[in-house]
């Protein structure tokens, strides 16, 4: 994980993890629904990319 945020940060992107509520995104999608994973990834990412990101899946 550490190599390709090093490649994304030498591009000028910055990168974060973002962090399941379980094992794995798959898992939460279907466990949890596709609702439950938008909410969760929303809180995790920059209100600016809640903007240009997440609108269009709503």
């Amino acid at each position: 994980m550490a190599v390709l945020i090093d490649r994304a940060e030498q591009a000028g992107i910055e990168a974060i993890v973002l962090s399941p509520a379980l094992g794995d995104f798959n898992e939460d999608l279907r466990m949890l629904g596709i609702d439950a994973l938008r909410a969760g990834i929303r809180v995790q990412i920059a209100p600016q990319d809640v903007a240009r990101f997440m609108e269009l899946a709503a």
